[in-house]
C-alpha cells in the first residue's frame, strides 16, 4: 500500500515538502487560532497559549539533533512517516482533550513531528531539487509554515466556529494519518556506504553555521513570538474574532509569498542566502517599531503584516544556506539550525505570552523589535565569517 500511493509525491519534492511541513505544525496554528474558543471553554489563555508553544518548540528544540541523526541513518521516508504518526496523535489527543493542560501534551507531539518534518523534507529538497531551484524549494518549504497558519485561520470561521474547535484538530488527525501513506519512498543517500556516513559525521560544522544558528534563535524569538499572537493581539486592537482569524490568514499567506520571492532571489544573484536575511529580518525590526506605535486599528492593520513579512519571511533562506554550506551533511547540520531555531521560538512566545497577559502588546513588539535586531547583526557575523573561510579556502588552493 505504501509503495503504491507514494507514487503521488515522489519525484515531486516541492509539494512533499511544503505537504509534511504544513501538517507538521499545523496542531500548534489551531491551538493559536482558536484560544479564544480554548479559553472559554477550557480556561486556556493567552499566557497558556505561550507556555503550550514553549512546550512545542522546546520538545522539538532537545530532539532536533537526534532527529537529524536519525533521519541521516534511517532516510528521509522514515522520518516523514514517523513526523506524520506524532502529528496525528497530536490532533486526536486535542480533539479529546477535557483540562487545558492535556493541551501541553499535544504542543509536545507535535514538537516531534515538527522536527521530524523539517529535517526529513531537508533532505528531500537537498537531494532531489534542481540545484538552481533549491532558494525557491525551500522558501516553499519553510513558507508552509505561516500556510498552515492561514489554514488554520480558515477553519476557524469555517469550521471551528460552526461545528466547535474539536473538529478542526480532527481533521488535522485524518490529513496526518493519510500522508503516512503518501510517503514518497527515497533511498538513504548513505545507505550501503559505510565509509561515506563515516566522513559525514567527522566533518567539522563550520563556524558561520554556529553564527547562523544564533541568529535563528533571535529571529526565532521575533518571528514566532509575533505569529503566534495575531489572533489575541488584533481582538485586543479592535478586531472580532473572525476577522482576526481572517486578519491571520492574510498575514501569513503574505509571508508565504515572501518565503518564495526572498528563495527566488538568491537564485537569481547566486546567493548563500545571507544577504536576503539580514534585508529581510532589517525590515522586520524596524517594522515592529512601527507596530508598537500604532494607537488604531487601522494602523495595526497595516503595520502587522510588514512586521510579519520581515520578522517571518527569513527562514526558508536559513535552511538554503545550510545545503549550500554543508551539502556532504544536510541531515546533521539542519539538525543544529534546527536547534537554534526552536530555542527561539520557545522564548519568543514566552516573552509575549506573559507580557501581553500581565501588560500590553505594545510593550512585547518593543522587545520584539530589539530581538530582531540581534538576530540581524548575528547574520552580518555569519556572512563576514563565511567571507573570511572562503577567502582563506581560496588562498590556500593557490
Amino acid at each position: 500500500m505504501f509503495e503504491s500511493t507514494s507514487m503521488i509525491l515522489r519525484g515531486r519534492p516541492l509539494l512533499t515538502a511544503v505537504v509534511y511541513v504544513m501538517l507538521g505544525i499545523l496542531p500548534l496554528y489551531l491551538t493559536s487560532a482558536q484560544v479564544v474558543s480554548l479559553s472559554n471553554e477550557l480556561g486556556f489563555g493567552t499566557a497558556r497559549l505561550g507556555l503550550a508553544t514553549a512546550v512545542h518548540f522546546g520538545v522539538g528544540a532537545l530532539v532536533a539533533h537526534p532527529v537529524g541523526a536519525a533521519v541521516e541513518r534511517l532516510g528521509a521516508t522514515v522520518g516523514l512517516r514517523l513526523g506524520a504518526g506524532a502529528a496525528a496523535s497530536a490532533g486526536l489527543l486535542a480533539a479529546a482533550a477535557q483540562r487545558w493542560w492535556i493541551l501541553l501534551f499535544v504542543a509536545g507531539l507535535g514538537g516531534v513531528a515538527n522536527s521530524f518534518m523539517q529535517v526529513s523534507t531537508n533532505v528531500v529538497l537537498a537531494r532531489d531539487a534542481v540545484y538552481r531551484r533549491q532558494g525557491v524549494g525551500f522558501g516553499a518549504k519553510q513558507g508552509a509554515v505561516p500556510l498552515s497558519g492561514a489554514f488554520a485561520g480558515l477553519l476557524l470561521p469555517v469550521l471551528g466556529i460552526a461545528l466547535g474547535w474539536r473538529w478542526t484538530y480532527v481533521l488535522a488527525a485524518c490529513l496526518a494519518i493519510g500522508s503516512i501513506a503518501f510517503a514518497p519512498v527515497l533511498l538513504n543517500p548513505t545507505h550501503g556506504g559505510a565509509k561515506k556516513r563515516t566522513v559525514s559525521e567527522r566533518s567539522p560544522l563550520s563556524h558561520a553555521l554556529w553564527w547562523m544558528a544564533l541568529g535563528g534563535i533571535f529571529g526565532g524569538a521575533a518571528g514566532n513570538g509575533l505569529s503566534l499572537f495575531v489572533v489575541p493581539s488584533a481582538v485586543e486592537a479592535g478586531f472580532s474574532e473572525g476577522l482576526a482569524g481572517g486578519f491571520l490568514a492574510v498575514s501569513s499567506l503574505l509571508v508565504f509569498t515572501t518565503r518564495i520571492v526572498a528563495g527566488w532571489s538568491a537564485d537569481r544573484s547566486d546567493s548563500t542566502g545571507h544577504r536576503e536575511m539580514i534585508t529581510l529580518l532589517g525590515f522586520g525590526s524596524v517594522a515592529c517599531l512601527a507596530l508598537a506605535a500604532s494607537s488604531s486599528a487601522w494602523a495595526y492593520g497595516i503595520a502587522m503584516p510588514l512586521a510579519m513579512i520581515g520578522s517571518w519571511g527569513w527562514p526558508g533562506l536559513v535552511y538554503f544556506t545550510v545545503v549550500r554550506i554543508h551539502p556532504e551533511a544536510a541531515a546533521r547540520a539542519s539538525g543544529v539550525i534546527l536547534a537554534g531555531n526552536l530555542t527561539g521560538t520557545v522564548l519568543g512566545p514566552l516573552a509575549v505570552g506573559f507580557i501581553g497577559e500581565r501588560g500590553s502588546f505594545t510593550t512585547a513588539w518593543w522587545v520584539l523589535a530589539a530581538i530582531s535586531a540581534a538576530a540581524t547583526s548575528a547574520m552580518i557575523m555569519s556572512r563576514r565569517t563565511l567571507l573570511r573561510q572562503r577567502m582563506s579556502a581560496d588562498v590556500v588552493s593557490a
